[in-house]
């Protein structure tokens, strides 16, 4: 297996990609309504899962424990989540509002639809709510409560069997939710691109001796999903194209050279852009605020990164031997 791999630039992309995404549906700027028809939030977050669902089995079978496996997840996931929980309380509190409880409940419990909004607060935007981005990451922490499940299963079963049938049973959920938008993009909606994350983990030496047909193939399978609209061809295509990005192409560090940013932009980007577009600059001078929108942004994924995250996973991996796919995800 190689130590070198494209999974922290990739998830970089793909959290700049969700960035560009939420400009455009909360910011409020004309000028920027149609980013969302060129910068897909979902198909971002899709990529998100598929790179999961391949490093999240890998952890799980580089665990020495339950115990093991949880720590490194906790590690991973949740300082970066408490300090976006943290930032908008001080947001809160600087507007004079402390009614809190109700937010501070349903974020704790990864609950966010629960508080999605603070009274008083971003009342005057386009958008009320204070991160919406947090609805994945109770996905994510589901997908780390059900890895255990499946590989017991897998164990005891079928593991390909086992695996694409989670996979086949999550497409049909969300074939038949189609009418229910919102229901069908929760688990076990996205379930699809994470159990193609994992069968290309334990079958990576075929995928990358084969890596050049599988991509030709989910080339084609998402130009076909384009050119029909079914469902049922896009995630293989999307994880597919997603995890060959991370492991069969060339090499390429970038800022990530010195850290991975990915987890601390997506987390704390929508109440960043949020108190940009409360301070009037999307409406007088947009490109201005899009440029402090990613300045503020990349200050912030790096103070969260340096201060936050990396040493809560130095902390948690101190005792851990090296091994060729560090977690690097938010999953």
């Amino acid at each position: 297996m190689r130590r070198e791999n494209n999974f922290d630039i990739i998830r970089l992309l793909l959290a700049i990609v969700v960035v560009f995404f939420h400009v455009g549906h909360i910011s409020g700027a004309p000028i920027f309504g149609p980013l969302p028809r060129y910068f897909s939030g979902h198909l971002a977050v899709e990529g998100f899962f598929a790179i999961s669902g391949f490093l999240i089995f890998a952890s799980w079978e580089r665990s020495s424990s339950l115990r093991d496996y949880w720590i490194k997840r906790a590690a991973r996931i949740l300082p970066g989540y408490w300090l976006a929980t943290a930032l908008c309380l001080f947001i809160a509190f600087c507007y004079g509002s402390f009614h809190v409880g109700k937010f501070l409940v349903g974020n704790l419990t990864f609950l966010n639809f629960i508080g999605g909004t603070i009274p008083g607060v971003f009342v005057s935007n386009p958008e009320h709510g204070m991160n919406g981005a947090l609805w994945t990451i109770k996905i994510e922490v589901m997908f780390y409560v059900a890895v255990p499940i499946i590989v017991w299963l897998c164990r005891r079963l079928h593991r390909d069997a086992v695996l694409w049938t989670i996979f086949a049973l999550s497409v049909i959920y969300r074939v038949i939710m189609a009418d229910h938008y919102s229901l069908s993009l929760q688990l076990p909606g996205q379930l699809s691109f994470f159990m193609i994350g994992a069968l290309i983990h334990y079958h990576l030496g075929f995928f990358e001796t084969h890596g050049k047909w599988f991509l030709f193939g989910a080339a084609l399978l998402y130009l076909a999903h384009i050119a029909t609209g079914w469902f049922i061809l896009r995630p293989a295509a999307v994880a597919t194209l997603t995890l060959g990005a991370a492991l069969l192409l060339p090499v390429v560090k970038g800022p990530t050279r010195w850290g991975d940013f990915s987890y601390g932009t997506y987390v704390l980007h929508w109440p960043i852009i949020q108190i940009i577009v409360a301070a009037g600059l999307y409406n007088s001078r947009p490109w201005l605020a899009l440029a402090l929108t990613f300045l503020a942004v990349a200050v912030g994924a790096a103070l969260s990164w340096f201060f936050v995250e990396k040493p809560s996973l130095t902390l948690a991996h101190s005792r851990r031997i090296k091994t060729p796919y560090p977690a690097v995800t938010p999953s």
